[in-house]
């Protein structure tokens, strides 16, 4: 069977879908094949096309290609569950995300994603971000000083993101933020356990330790007050603190370690 859709609005749950248009095939063997799919959600706007294999329907899953534009993530993380993640949440998270995605993604009958048996390869831009009240963080508060580390911001951050399987993989990726200027990457799964490299700027460090020296010590990371992006400059050298964050989001540890080098 062949359809053409063209649907204004579209509810079911937390899901709110917009000026859906598709031109969708379906065969006897239970494929699904999405020639074209274009969507108004979570504020920004999804193109697809691919197919989805029901041939199996308790292993049902999608081959996508997928571009998304200027997503909210406080609303598109708090439609899709978050897709069961208890740390990361729609709570934490803020910002605007341009995206595209493809791999082989297994989805639950109600077409939620899961990624403990996904392989998933995004292409991720977040603009105007921000995380908020994110426990992992406030480890770092010996090395941060003053820093507001219940609301940090940052402007641009992009990066090619791998899950397989339910574990994230994320490169190296400079971070200009409220925090200053670091470099992180690492890995996290679905069980919440973390391994990531963080390089902080020297001169960051020891502003830290003069604060943690000469003022309250109550008050390190607990400020309220926001703090403005702080860049980098490409024509200075720049020296850095490595330091390995490890454990789980409820149970980690910060140590000094750089990352290994691939063999």
């Amino acid at each position: 069977m062949k359809f053409d859709v063209d649907v204004d609005y579209f509810m079911y749950q937390r899901i709110h879908l917009e000026d859906i248009k598709a031109n969708l095939r379906t065969t006897q063997n239970h494929y699904i094949y999405v020639d074209t799919l274009h969507m108004n959600a979570a504020g920004g706007n999804l193109k697809m096309s691919g197919y989805f294999n029901g041939s199996n329907p308790k292993k049902i899953y999608m081959k996508p290609n997928i571009k998304a534009t200027n997503i909210d993530l406080d609303k598109f993380l708090f439609k899709f569950e978050n897709f069961g993640q208890d740390h990361l949440v729609s709570d934490n998270l803020k910002g605007h995300v341009s995206t595209t995605i493809d791999g082989k993604i297994r989805v639950y009958p109600d077409l939620v994603p899961d990624l403990d048996q996904s392989e998933v390869h995004m292409d991720v831009k977040v603009l105007n971000g921000k995380l908020l009240n994110y426990e992992p963080m406030k480890l770092l508060s010996n090395y941060m000083g003053d820093k507001n580390l219940n609301k940090i911001k940052f402007d641009t951050i992009q990066n090619h993101i791998d899950i397989k399987n339910g574990r994230i993989t994320i490169p190296n990726m400079t971070i200009e933020s409220t925090l200053g200027h670091m470099e992180l990457s690492g890995t996290q799964d679905l069980n919440n356990n973390i391994e990531y490299y963080i390089k902080i700027p020297w001169k960051t460090v020891k502003k830290a330790v003069w604060y943690k020296l000469f003022k309250n010590k109550k008050n390190s990371g607990n400020k309220t007050e926001e703090d403005e992006i702080i860049e980098v400059d490409p024509n200075k050298k720049v020296k850095y603190l490595n330091l390995k964050l490890h454990g789980t989001v409820d149970d980690f540890k910060v140590s000094m370690k750089k990352k290994p080098k691939k063999k």
